[in-house]
């Protein structure tokens, strides 16, 4: 499991002791990890030695830039950086007056974690490029200039001195909620994901998917959204899902009619699912956790229904699709399901087991130890000895995790100067306030404009960082016009996961348009258009609190039903208008008539204009049925019986 991953360029090469040196970091800060999990460890030293195994494996393995990733002088100096970093770190460790000093700093605090700071805006540039890299800064330049700054969002100002006590000196900066999430609970998933891969776990849900997927002209499309959903659950990874499936279904859409720009929408659109898809889904999630003060059982529960109104709403989008352009049945020869569940199915054991665990209410951190346990152990049941995760493979799998989490970490620690920014200057408070005035204080408008925030903060940042930002600035505003809290933060990931399918960033279309050859900017746009509908689903349970309590909570049987009735019609219309057929193409006032009627129902907007708006939404989709139904019926009878 990840979150979205970075841009970085190219990782070095290692040889001879260098390599086992490497090695050993990545693996030591894995087993760092694991032994705040397995034992009780002091919260700044556990958080502080890992910031400082994070940046030594980072600047080790991340050259400054792909032109330099071979430059001995480069490699020197980022030893250098690292080894600063870590003794910057060994000081604040070393001294036990070190946290008390937070207001009042003394030189050699200020000197050392001016470096530390400095060498972790370098690794989050190296890992997330500059835009990120340019956020950062900017929160750091507004804490020193608030008072330059004309208007609301004026405050006093600090000097150099309050900024690194709060950042370096204390749990609001660097080493607060974000750092100790990505230690605590992230390292831990994305080591599961790691072996499941290393153990052929997916290769299972690629059978699983295939046996699945029937032989209908919408069976491509339909085995897609399938297969991006399975996979996508244990990986936790837009990315990481789309390019394990692209090479697998790329063929079959292909065959079925798809062009190449539409196979890369479609692949990358089912696997930027995986994010909010249980039970491992991305890293912001955990960061909900920590806010929200719930268990991860409960967050499994939040995301639960919008994950499967995600995935509905993709296959309502491909089965209209496929009929639209008349796509062929795929010959795909694929195993029996119960040949691939008697075979590989033991794959499923540790996602139970981490499933039980956590409903049974023990942490996260022991449900992944537990589910990491039961995949080595399981590994052996494969029939191909090059799964059995034995002592080599088992290190190597846990270097690869340590690898695809590095990044995450960089991001979550550098995020801590975002939202200590925040606590440090009230900042975001006050663009809630600027947030509800330009709306008039209006539910739905406020709505709209969180939405907009969320996706275009989310054009240039990852999945977590467009979350952590948008958290402060945008919660506010929506609780104080009725949201239920838990419900605005799912509002805003859902937007933050969503943003990743639009240009120009798009890292999951750009990854499939690779690898089927696609034109990157029309594999976003189809990406895009795969989605469209989910763009609405946030407003099925934000619009007020009974949608909210039903879609999220579950906590009424009857009101859940019906409210999970009403979203299935409004993703049915929008998909069907979107698509632009029904039984025949579609005219432009028919297709108005169905985006607007499932729109209102997506607003839950009972009132004269939406009944009209349903009924008549309701009589064209009933006349189109008939109007088949007669043409297939008219079909079978001989000619002369029809006269």
């Amino acid at each position: 499991m990840s979150s979205q991953p970075a841009e970085e360029g190219p990782t070095r090469e290692f040889k001879g002791i260098s390599k086992y040196f490497v090695m050993a970091s990545g693996i030591s800060l894995i087993l760092w990890c694991i032994a705040g999990a397995l034992f009780t460890i002091e919260t700044y030293r556990f958080r502080m030695v890992f910031l400082a195994l994070v940046l030594l494996f980072m600047l080790l393995l991340f050259p400054p830039s792909r032109r330099l990733s071979r430059s001995k002088l480069a490699l020197a100096v980022d030893v250098t950086l690292a080894s600063l970093a870590v003794i910057s770190i060994a000081y604040a460790v070393s001294d036990e007056y070190y946290v008390y000093r937070s207001t009042i700093p003394n030189l050699y605090d200020i000197i050392f974690g001016a470096i530390l700071l400095i060498v972790l805006i370098e690794a989050t540039r190296r890992s997330f490029g500059r835009a990120f890299t340019i956020i950062v800064l900017f929160f750091l330049a507004y804490m020193y200039f608030g008072y330059y700054i004309p208007g609301p969002l004026s405050h006093k100002g600090y000097d150099i001195e309050r900024i690194i006590g709060h950042m370096v000196m204390t749990l609001d900066g660097i080493y607060g909620v974000p750092l100790g999430v990505a230690a605590s609970y992230v390292s831990l998933f994305v080591v599961y994901g790691a072996l499941m891969d290393a153990a052929g776990a997916g290769g299972f849900w690629i059978d699983l998917t295939t046996s699945l997927m029937g032989r209908g002209s919408s069976s491509a499309g339909r085995g897609t959204v399938l297969a991006t959903a399975l996979l996508g659950g244990p990986q936790g990874s837009g990315v990481a899902t789309t390019m394990s499936l692209t090479p697998v279904l790329w063929p079959t859409l292909r065959e079925a009619g798809y062009t190449a720009e539409m196979a890369a929408g479609l692949i990358s659109a089912g696997g930027i699912g995986a994010v909010i898809s249980p039970p491992l889904m991305g890293a912001a999630v955990f960061l909900m956790m920590e806010f929200l003060d719930v268990s991860y059982w409960d967050i499994i529960l939040m995301v639960l229904m919008p994950t499967l109104l995600y995935y509905v709403a993709m296959f309502f989008m491909t089965e209209v699709e496929a009929r639209k352009h008349m796509f062929r049945a795929p010959e795909i020869s694929a195993p029996s399901v119960w040949y691939v569940l008697r075979t590989k199915g033991y794959h499923l054991i540790s996602l139970a087991v981490l499933v039980i665990l956590v409903g049974l209410g023990r942490s996260p951190a022991t449900a992944a130890l537990w589910a990491i346990l039961a995949v080595i152990l399981t590994s052996f049941l494969s029939r191909d000895r090059r799964d059995w995760l034995t002592p080599r493979r088992l290190l190597l799998a846990i270097y690869d995790g340590a690898k695809s989490f590095v990044s995450i970490a960089v991001l979550l620690t550098a995020a801590g100067i975002i939202t200590g920014s925040f606590t440090l200057t009230g900042l975001g408070l006050k663009i809630s306030h600027l947030i509800i005035e330009l709306s008039g204080g209006v539910h739905i408008f406020v709505m709209a404009l969180a939405a907009v925030s969320a996706i275009i903060i989310g054009l240039g940042l990852p999945i977590t960082a467009t979350y952590v930002v948008c958290v402060p600035i945008i919660a506010p505003a929506l609780v104080h016009v009725g949201i239920p809290m838990h419900a605005a933060h799912m509002l805003i990931f859902y937007y933050a996961v969503l943003s990743e399918v639009s240009p120009p960033v798009a890292l999951s279309p750009s990854a499939a348009a690779a690898m089927t050859g696609a034109n990157a900017y029309q594999a976003m746009i189809q990406a895009w258009k795969y989605t469209l509908p989910t763009f609405l689903i946030p407003f099925m349970f934000s619009s007020n609190k009974l949608a909210a309590n039903l879609l999220i909570v579950n906590s009424e049987l009857e009101g859940f039903l019906i409210a999970t009735g009403v979203s299935l019609a409004s993703l049915f219309l929008l998909a069907t208008g979107s698509v632009g057929y029904l039984g025949r193409d579609l005219s432009k006032l028919e297709r108005f008539v169905l985006i607007a009627a499932g729109s209102s129902l997506a607003f839950w907007i009972f009132s004269i204009e939406a009944l009209i708006l349903y009924s008549l939404a309701v009589a064209l989709v009933m006349g189109r049925v008939v109007h088949a139904a007669l043409r297939k019926g008219a079909r079978g009878v001989p000619r002369d019986r029809i006269s």
